[in-house]
């Protein structure tokens, strides 16, 4: 495989496996060629018999007990950054537009979002990028350079923050790090919703701890203005 010729995407996913039927599809439906390397965090439905129908291009690697998502993400980076310059990182409550990918990667940012919708009507995009300084972790194209310079993912944030905390170091390191507005549809807090419910609690103890360990680090709660002043602005 010439890597030239493709380009990678990284998916986490913890059941939902209709959720993550539709983030594939619209991964392999982009408009440039790209390969899918999903860390599944643990699944107990039928996620990991579907993804593996998906082979050649797309690929899983399954952890149990899972990672989190910080290290989750920090797995797959460091092995996509070893052959690739970049990488589109998605959740698997997604459905992206065709020419997403292309159109991140074109704009020529070292890290750059799409920004998210919960109306597929929203989905309409006139091609015309309007950039706002707030990226969006749940479809995000970084760069080698982003990751050479800042580091991975604070893995002390286990499930939340840690994509706040991230965009705090961008900051600190002189990466801009934005959205352009090219829409793609999230079904919010898919894993969630898709919880039994011992599960939604163990999920929402460990994000209160998680925005507990950011407040510690930062001296202030995620999206608090004071948060927001870390950036030298106010809140959008």
């Amino acid at each position: 495989m010439n890597t030239q010729d493709v380009h990678p995407v990284v998916m986490l996913c913890h059941n939902g496996v209709e959720l993550t039927k539709r983030a594939v599809a619209s991964v392999l439906a982009q408009d440039i060629p790209t390969i899918l390397r999903v860390v599944d965090n643990a699944s107990n439905d039928e996620t990991v018999e579907f993804l593996d129908t998906q082979l050649p291009r797309v690929t899983v690697q399954t952890f149990r007990p899972q990672l989190g998502v910080s290290a989750a993400w920090n797995y797959a980076l460091m092995d996509v950054f070893r052959t690739w310059d970049h990488c589109l990182v998605i959740n698997n409550d997604v459905e992206l537009l065709p020419e997403t990918f292309r159109v991140l990667l074109e704009d020529g940012g070292p890290f750059v979002t799409a920004v998210s919708v919960d109306n597929k009507q929203q989905l309409e995009w006139d091609g015309i990028s309007r950039r706002r300084n707030h990226p969006d972790f749940s479809c995000f194209l970084i760069r080698r350079e982003v990751w050479q310079k800042v580091g991975g993912f604070d893995e002390s944030m286990v499930l939340y923050a840690s994509d706040a905390d991230y965009h705090l170091r961008m900051h600190q390191a002189g990466i801009e790090a934005y959205t352009i507005g090219v829409p793609f549809f999230h079904y919010a807090s898919g894993t969630l919703k898709n919880a039994t419910f011992v599960e939604r609690r163990r999920i929402e103890i460990q994000a209160d701890k998680d925005r507990d360990t950011f407040e510690s680090k930062w001296g202030c709660r995620v999206g608090s203005d004071n948060y927001y002043r870390l950036f030298g602005n106010e809140a959008p």
